[in-house]
Parts: C-alpha cells; sequence; structure tokens
C-alpha cells in the first residue's frame, strides 16, 4: 500500500461529493458554483490512479508469471463486484423498480449489472448514476493484461507512439466537440476515450520504476516539490473556470494529476508522512464504497427532507449527507466490500 496515494484516494473521492452537492446550485456559471461542480474531475484521478496501482501491483507479477490472469480477473471481480451489486439491489427499490417492470428496464438492469452502461449513450446513469465509472474500469481491468503483454512486443518507442497518437486524437476530439452535446458523453463517458487516463496512468508507473531501478538521485527538499504538486493540481482546478469543458474532462488535468501521483509515490516529504496517518489511510481505504453510496444517500436525503416539509440551509444538507456517506462508506466497507473479496479470492482464485 502507498498510504499516501491511499489518503488522497478520499480527498477526490471528495470533490466528486461536492460536484453532486453543490452549496451555489443558484449560481450558475459563477466562480463558487465552478469550484463545486468541477469535482467530477476527482474522476481523471480514478482512472489514472488505477492504471498506476495496477502496473505497480501486478504488471511485473504477469510478465513472470507469478500471478495468474485468472487470479487477477478475480482479484478485479472481487474489488468491485460486492459494492456495485449491493448498490444495484438498493438503487432497485430507491427507484422502485419492481411496481414497473418492462422489457427496457430489464434490459437496462442486464447492461448495468454486467457493467456494460457506459458503453450505450443514455444508459450510463440508470439505477445507481455513479456506477458508470465502475462500467469505465472493468473495460480497462479487461484490458490491462493485453497491453503489459503488448508493450514488449510492439516495443516502448512504438507504445509511446501510439500513446502520442491517442493524445492527439482526443485533443482533436475535445476540440471539435467543444460546446457539442455529444462531448459529454463522447469524452467523459466513453471507455474507449477515458481508457488513455487509465493507460497513462501505467506510462507514469513505469516512469517511477525506471526512475528507482536508475537509483536516479537529486538533492532537493522532498516537501516543497510535494507542496509544489499540490499548488499546481489546485491552481489547474480553479483555472479550468476558464477553459472550455470538453477539455475539462480529462485532457486539461493529466499533466498536474501524473505530477501529482508521482510525487506521492515516492512518499518523502513531510505531507506524505501527514497523509500516512491512520486516519486519513482509513478514509483513503472506504472511498470506493464513499463514492458508491454518496449520490443515493444525497437523492434520499433530499427526498425525505422534502416528504417532511423540512427546509434545511444547504450547508446543512451537505454536512448531514455527508456525515451519512462517509459513516454508510465505512460499514459497507468493513461488513461488505472486505468480507466478499477475501471470500471471492479464496473461493476461486488459483
Amino acid at each position: 500500500m502507498i498510504k499516501p496515494l491511499t489518503s488522497l484516494r478520499f480527498i477526490f473521492a471528495f470533490l466528486v461529493f461536492m460536484s453532486h452537492n453543490n452549496l451555489f446550485p443558484n449560481a450558475v456559471d459563477s466562480f463558487s458554483w465552478h469550484i463545486f461542480r468541477e469535482g467530477y474531475a476527482g474522476v481523471s484521478f480514478f482512472f489514472m490512479l488505477s492504471g498506476f496501482i495496477l502496473a505497480y501491483t501486478y504488471q511485473q507479477r504477469l510478465l513472470e508469471h507469478s500471478v495468474t490472469i485468472h487470479s487477477f480477473y478475480i482479484a478485479r471481480i472481487a474489488r468491485i463486484y460486492p459494492l456495485h451489486l449491493s448498490t444495484l439491489f438498493i438503487s432497485l427499490f430507491f427507484i422502485k423498480f419492481f411496481s414497473s417492470v418492462s422489457a427496457g428496464s430489464i434490459f437496462n438492469l442486464g447492461l448495468n449489472a454486467l457493467l456494460l452502461q457506459s458503453f450505450v449513450p443514455g444508459k450510463e446513469f440508470l439505477f445507481n448514476a455513479v456506477s458508470w465509472s465502475l462500467s469505465d474500469e472493468a473495460f480497462f481491468y479487461a484490458m490491462f493484461p493485453i497491453i503489459v503483454f503488448s508493450i514488449p512486443k510492439i516495443g516502448k518507442k512504438r507504445a509511446t507512439l501510439l500513446l502520442v497518437t491517442s493524445f492527439l486524437i482526443i485533443m482533436t476530439t475535445a476540440y471539435i466537440l467543444r460546446n457539442s452535446p455529444s462531448e459529454h458523453w463522447t469524452l467523459y463517458i466513453n471507455p474507449l476515450f477515458r481508457i488513455f487516463d487509465f493507460s497513462l496512468g501505467i506510462a507514469i508507473y513505469n516512469i517511477c520504476h525506471k526512475i528507482e531501478s536508475a537509483h536516479f538521485h537529486i538533492d532537493y527538499n522532498h516537501t516543497q516539490v510535494e507542496i509544489l504538486a499540490l499548488c499546481l493540481i489546485i491552481i489547474t482546478y480553479c483555472l479550468a473556470f476558464f477553459i472550455p469543458e470538453s477539455f475539462r474532462r480529462s485532457v486539461w488535468y493529466w499533466i498536474p494529476m501524473g505530477i501529482l501521483i508521482t510525487t506521492f509515490y515516492f512518499q518523502k516529504g513531510a505531507i506524505s508522512r501527514f497523509l500516512s496517518h491512520p486516519i486519513f489511510v482509513k478514509l483513503g481505504e472506504i472511498s470506493f464504497a464513499f463514492y458508491l453510496f454518496h449520490y443515493m444517500i444525497i437523492r434520499a436525503v433530499r427526498i425525505i427532507l422534502c416528504h417532511l416539509h423540512i427546509a434545511l440551509p444547504l450547508w446543512q444538507e451537505f454536512c448531514i449527507t455527508l456525515i451519512l456517506s462517509i459513516t454508510t462508506a465505512y460499514i459497507a466497507h468493513r461488513y461488505i466490500e472486505q468480507p466478499a473479496n477475501k471470500f471471492i479470492r479464496k473461493r476461486f482464485s488459483r
């Protein structure tokens, strides 16, 4: 476990929470509204970090055949499916699914259960809306062994050329689709485009690994570098207010998030030590559950308050949903995610 990166997971999950629980909903297009809504950028961090951590954990082991592809896939299923199916089941009751069963609903349910919804525009936000990112992640997981075994065959130069070509295609698409209704699905949801974020995470890990292997050393203040990395991501986040949204879907954040991940991977500064505190690490560990449950909790609280004719200030509603989301995430992580993960790995790995 890379403790600072684990802790950062919760910070970016909290940004996503902010984007779904904006304290300035009536100030559309204002800077304060932007600060909350821009939280969706956290998804880019998750996709990049996912590629980075999988490469860190599995790349060499797969190449050396010390772990099988079967075991890798079982571990990935154990990672995402227990909570995905739990939140999907809860969402069925949440939207009163059983009172209006139709062929379309069954098809949509099948798409969601199999984590294929992000491939079909218009179907990505059904049931537990945030699970669209799991659909992307499942695709990334499926492709990871292919990517790992392909790089030695095609060579690093060709792999780099392919990465650069993909970058140019996405940049061009972002420019063409600026202010277009289709840019949201194409650039933000579409797994075929978002796999670049994931692949970039793999590339960043390999750069870090090469630096470590070469014992490359420069005498510098690690704490200052960590502060600079954090400042860069904060400045980029704020300046996004002036950038076309099609670029902010992911392109805008690739460099600062890559620097952030690289910096805290080496975990040598004071901020890394601060983020390695058990409380922050635990919040990072429950961040996946927090991410999956928070949107339904926000909606449920709003429905209950409306039904009871209670009008709370937005900041109070924000605090209530945050506390409930963290509490639910802790319970789900401890009593669903961890036990199910261990059971699936033990029962089906070989």
